[in-house]
């Protein structure tokens, strides 16, 4: 049996550009290369470091089989400091038992010798099908030349290495003067199929220049994705090997920021800025995605009820293969808002595609409208929204439609 895959990807057709912008995020390094993993040739082992050590804080799978890179990271990160993070694509190390787990120490052993560092102050995370070893010898040998070569504008080499079938690099970037210091919050993240919150198939790493208590750092990442990568779906599957890691290394050299800081509302503001973009940037890349919805819900009596709901629909294959024929198929909607743990009263609820209503108070009423929500399903991008009324709180899900190149892309994927 072919071992089953952890993260894969295909774009929205025509609809993403590669990252051109050269960033550069004070005292942090990047490389990436092709180490053998991939049978094509193409990037797949990259390396970000510190030039001194980083507070850090992460975020893993919620999946309860976790691979043997998220099983060592959460281990080391709990010292709350790392200087560097080894990335491999093409091959996940998930379900490998004692062997994955020496192979990645083995790994880092010898890129901290290299780079003169504490192994324990590597962090270490892989992507690609799970099942399999990493081909450790080949990697051992291109090991010194990825230390060798990082430098500060390498960051766009490093994302191509993190990708699987990702189509393009996902990068975002931001600076701001804060507290008179220049702040700058750099990301980069690969994903693109097992997408569903919990976390999904992704790997992100967002850095910064910002001097940040360690607490305080946990606490803005945990949340800024409860509020950005977590509200994203493609496929309502989830990963072995889901990891989001934060690094600070403190070269801007403000007074710490914490929780009490007057400051710290812009640095999260920033944060969450980087994160809602490179979920973005996720949805988008779906595999074999067409379009990209943002499913709405509205006046509902709990933050939790909302997301429920909006995430049932955004789940749906039924509702996804409709966006994908491009069909106001309401009922398919309303079925899927009707199917979770929080009771609704449909003779109370509106819904809509962009703005142009399907029903009223419970009432048919998309016979008046077919025309203009068929022109806004053909779009590329556009907004769902039902309004439960039955309450003042809302939440929304960035989903994708789901499309027969999804079929077929996972059908056959092996790296």
């Amino acid at each position: 049996m072919s071992p089953v895959r952890a993260g894969v990807g295909k774009n929205l057709k025509n609809a993403v550009e590669g990252n051109t912008m050269k960033i550069v995020i004070p005292g942090f390094f990047f490389n990436g290369i092709s180490g053998g993993i991939k049978k094509n040739g193409k990037k797949d082992i990259g390396l970000l470091y510190s030039e001194v050590p980083a507070v850090v804080a992460g975020v893993f799978t919620r999946n309860w089989v976790k691979a043997a890179p998220v099983l060592l990271t959460h281990q080391r990160i709990q010292k709350g400091y790392i200087q560097a993070v080894l990335v491999n694509s093409g091959c996940a190390n998930a379900c490998t038992g004692k062997k994955g787990i020496d192979d990645a120490q083995r790994l880092s052993a010898e890129t901290a010798r290299i780079l003169k560092i504490s192994p324990e102050s590597i962090a270490v995370s892989s992507t690609g099908v799970i099942g399999e070893f990493l081909p450790v010898n080949k990697m051992s040998t291109q090991l010194p030349g990825l230390c060798k070569d990082l430098a500060e504008e390498k960051v766009e080499d490093f994302a191509q290495a993190i990708m699987t079938t990702d189509t393009v690099a996902k990068i975002a970037f931001r600076k701001k003067i804060i507290a008179g210091k220049k702040i700058i919050i750099g990301g980069v993240a690969k994903g693109a199929g097992m997408i569903n919150p919990s976390l999904a198939t992704m790997l992100v790493f967002i850095l910064t220049n910002a001097a940040v208590l360690p607490r305080t750092l946990q606490s803005l990442l945990d949340e800024g994705v409860k509020r950005s990568l977590n509200r994203i779906t493609i496929d309502g599957d989830t990963s072995t090997n889901d990891t989001v890691l934060l690094l600070a290394n403190g070269r801007a050299e403000n007074p710490p920021f914490s929780k009490k800081s007057a400051a710290i509302t812009g640095f999260n503001a920033m944060l969450f800025e980087v994160l809602a973009e490179l979920a973005q940037k996720i949805v988008q890349d779906g595999e074999g995605a067409t379009k990209v919805i943002e499913i709405k819900v509205k006046k509902a009596k709990s933050t939790e009820e909302a997301e429920t709901i909006a995430r049932s629909i955004a789940h749906s294959p039924l509702v996804k293969t409709a966006f994908y024929g491009e069909e106001a198929n309401w009922g398919r909607i309303v079925a899927a808002a009707g199917k979770t743990i929080f009771p609704i009263s449909f003779e109370k609820v509106d819904l809509f595609i962009g703005k142009i209503p399907l029903v009223n108070k419970g009432v048919n009423v998309a016979s008046h409208n077919e025309k203009q929500a068929q022109e806004i399903l053909t779009k590329r991008s556009f907004t769902i929204t039902l309004v439960l009324n039955q309450g003042k709180r809302e939440a929304s899900i960035l989903t994708t439609d789901l499309s027969p190149d999804y079929v077929t892309i996972n059908a056959g994927y092996k790296s």
